[in-house]
């Protein structure tokens, strides 16, 4: 994906006017694409439920080989074509949440707000609204490609082409609220259902309230809804975050998920000590690795040190493997 310093999301290739032309961009007979669009709501099956920490469940979803196959040319010949602007930052390639952090690094004040149930909010109309009115198509190959990217009426997390609409969802709004904030020196971004608003300038009380009636409004006119447990807003005397990394100054990991990412090293020197036998190609040796590779994104000097340990506990178990 490319990002474009306009305030808007387009579409840069031309617009699809007909069935025949959607099949062709697709690579399947218009007969099949039709049968599959009508079956396409049976064709996924659940693939992860995660309960949240406030008690919410997450239900991700995965389509069947047909269904997955032609979703895969929806993402490479229709939406890699769709250039979106900086402040849009979830699942897009060369953007993650330090991408959508870095936006915010060296603010005064940072409002985070979370959007209830996304994705299932998300739902077949506001699909549709986004295939006819965002990518100008006719109207009969914006029905059909809703009914081959959504499930049930909604926006199924998880699918290959999901994170895209999604970042479409406000599409026609979005970008006059970002502009809206920028002329007042106020930064707005938006990964996948974390919105955040920052600024290097002090904020009244009036100046808040309006920028969370703001976003709160953009949020309804769409039928989305707060989690108003994730409300917050935090000022540079106080840990400030985004999408999870601290902003006061460059993005950080928390000082918390710094202790926790020693202390795994720790343990797998211990067990080691203890004799136990460990795998160094997955399970805790590999998991840890991987969070000390998280933690050299951020803190390379402190992770040098812990690789380093990983690296000589490898190299010592290897060698007691092979005397």
């Amino acid at each position: 994906m490319i990002h474009t310093p306009s305030d808007s999301p387009f579409y840069s290739k031309r617009r699809i006017s007909s069935m025949t032309a959607l099949s062709k961009a697709l690579n399947i007979s218009p007969i099949e694409l039709l049968n599959l669009a009508n079956r396409a709501d049976h064709m996924y099956r659940l693939a992860s439920t995660i309960t949240k920490p406030d008690g919410s469940t997450r239900q991700t979803w995965d389509a069947y080989a047909p269904l997955k196959k032609v979703q895969r040319n929806i993402r490479r010949n229709i939406l890699d074509y769709v250039v979106y602007p900086a402040y849009l930052t979830g699942s897009l390639k060369g953007c993650d949440y330090k991408t959508n952090a870095t936006l915010h690094a060296g603010s005064t004040i940072v409002i985070n707000e979370d959007i209830t149930r996304f994705f299932p909010s998300t739902s077949d109309t506001i699909v549709h609204n986004i295939w006819q009115h965002f990518f100008g198509f006719d109207n009969e190959v914006a029905e059909c490609l809703t009914k081959l990217t959504t499930r049930q009426g909604e926006l199924p997390q998880g699918a290959i082409t999901s994170s895209f609409l999604a970042n479409l969802a406000f599409w026609k709004d979005e970008p006059a609220l970002q502009a809206s904030f920028r002329a007042r020196g106020i930064i707005y971004s938006r990964y996948v259902d974390d919105i955040a608003v920052s600024s290097v300038n002090f904020l009244d009380k009036p100046a808040k309230t309006n920028v969370i009636a703001s976003i709160y409004g953009m949020l309804s006119r769409h039928g989305y809804q707060p989690k108003r447990a994730k409300h917050e807003i935090r000022t540079s005397g106080q840990r400030m975050e985004v999408t999870k990394l601290s902003v006061n100054s460059k993005p950080g990991l928390s000082s918390a998920k710094q202790s926790q990412i020693r202390s795994a090293v720790h343990h797998l020197e211990q067990a080691i000590l203890r004799g136990e036998i460990i795998e160094f190609d997955k399970g805790p040796y590999a998991q840890t690795l991987g969070l000390v590779h998280l933690l050299a994104r951020f803190h390379p000097g402190k992770a040098k040190k812990l690789k380093q340990r990983l690296l000589a506990l490898k190299s010592a178990g290897r060698t007691n493997m092979y005397p």
